[in-house]
């Protein structure tokens, strides 16, 4: 294991299906050649989808033909920072996120809020890049997982980016392990409280893991709310019991705050490398991590589509107590299946909830 304070290789390479298949380990210009073969292959079968259904995909490049083909019903044809730094601008279908149920109407005392989620891959340290992605969105509370570049940095980059004065949550500046780190608008949340911490648990796989929690409190209302979240390990057959170690030290934690805060509530994020449907996330919506009972949560971001870049199920998500009302959620729309984004091995995802009542209380 790495010392504290250097970031390891985060050998978390994942198949399609974000569970199955783990992906060797290869030299430089092998995995460059792969890439290109698998860019190529890509735009071949979107150049053979486009001429048999006689428009282009939403996600997918309407000149991939060598002219243009028109985008589908539902997306329109839009140029962007789709691809990353290799090509920072191009043409893409694309569909705004739609929301995956109709906005509920503001409640009196509610306190609106956007998050959103991303793994930008442990080697990345374009903060600038990331930014740009980011502030596109608008969130007011941001979660990063596998983010090794300077905390600071990447605050700095964002307050540029947005115009608001985002910070960093409340922690050390050496870093810890894979979890989720935590920024937001200083502007509408004040941060009371938070941290992070390498989990206890031997097993974890691709360098150690890390819990992170922050206590925010919104500036208008007084509101408070306890967030943060982890970055599972990736196990090529599962493993439960080691997803179950490095939740439960992250929900450790969220209780403590939760002690000590009058019961706020908690809505956490990470990449979990686990799909809604397994057993593990069954779980977490229970309120069950292994033997140990806490608060059970719902899905926030309701994503339907692939959060890593090859294809497969949403393996990033956000979670939250009763106390978030959901208004809409999902992947943002942005990212071309098969590319990396803005060197991002990930796509990023949000939720646009209310925060409406105290939790309930926990077991």
């Amino acid at each position: 294991m790495s010392a504290l304070g250097a970031a390891p290789p985060a050998d978390d390479r994942r198949s399609p299906d974000g569970e199955q298949q783990a992906c060797p380990r290869r030299g430089a210009d092998h995995a460059l050649l792969q890439r290109g073969l698998l860019k190529v292959r890509h735009a071949a079968a979107v150049a053979k989808d486009a001429a048999a259904t006689g428009c282009t995909e939403a996600g997918d490049d309407p000149w991939s033909t060598g002219s243009e083909v028109a985008c589908c019903p539902g997306s329109h044809m839009e140029k962007g920072q789709w691809s990353g730094v290799t090509m920072p601008f191009h043409w893409l279908c694309h569909a705004p996120p739609a929301a995956t149920s109709a906005p509920g109407i503001p409640l009196e005392g509610a306190v609106e809020v956007r998050l959103l989620q991303w793994n930008v891959h442990w080697e990345n340290m374009d903060s600038a890049g990331l930014a740009g992605i980011i502030e596109a969105n608008h969130p007011d509370i941001i979660g990063l997982c596998e983010l090794t570049l300077p905390l600071e940095s990447m605050a700095q980059a964002l307050t540029t980016a947005s115009g608001l004065p985002f910070k960093t949550q409340p922690r050390g500046s050496t870093w810890v392990g894979y979890g989720t780190d935590i920024f937001y608008n200083s502007e509408k949340w004040e941060a009371l409280e938070g941290g992070a911490e390498q989990t206890a648990c031997a097993d974890s796989k691709g360098g150690p893991r890390a819990s992170n929690w922050v206590v925010l409190q919104n500036r208008a209302s007084g509101s408070k709310l306890i967030t943060g979240g982890t970055h599972t390990s990736y196990c090529e057959d599962g493993c439960d019991g080691l997803h179950a170690c490095e939740l439960g030290h992250t929900y450790s934690k969220f209780m403590e705050m939760k002690v000590k805060f009058d019961g706020a509530p908690v809505v956490w994020m990470g990449d979990l490398n686990r799909k809604m449907h397994s057993h593990v996330v069954q779980e977490l919506l229970r309120g069950q991590v292994g033997r140990g009972s806490f608060f059970p949560v719902a899905d926030l971001a309701r994503t339907q589509t692939n959060t890593y870049y090859e294809g497969g199920s949403a393996i990033d998500h956000i979670f939250g107590e009763g106390a978030f009302r959901f208004e809409r959620g999902g992947r943002t729309g942005q990212g071309v299946r098969g590319q990396h984004l803005m060197g991002a091995d990930h796509f990023p995802i949000y939720t646009d909830v209310q925060l409406v009542e105290a939790a309930p209380h926990t077991r």
